[in-house]
């Protein structure tokens, strides 16, 4: 029957000053312990690069149904940000 292991004194890393926190293994692998909104906010925003910049606006033109919605969300980003 095989031995579990126990760690007894587990070592935490991160790598952006406490906004994500993983646990260390001792093979190098990590384990996601937790994670703060503001990091999981982050890992989106690099997601959602690709939707701006030259190549989402030939996408946009080339789908003008892509393009009613962006205009759509403009709008509404910019009357809510306008009012902070």
């Amino acid at each position: 029957m095989p031995r579990k292991v126990r760690r007894i004194n587990p070592i935490y890393v991160s790598p952006d000053g406490g906004e994500t926190v993983y646990e260390q293994l001792p093979n190098g692998d990590r384990i996601l312990v937790e994670q703060s909104q503001r990091a999981k906010d982050e890992e989106r925003a690099y997601e959602e690069e690709e939707m701006v910049g030259a190549d989402a606006i030939e996408l946009r033109r080339k789908y003008p149904t892509l393009q009613k919605a962006w205009d759509k969300y403009l709008t509404v980003w910019h009357l809510i940000n306008g009012n902070q």
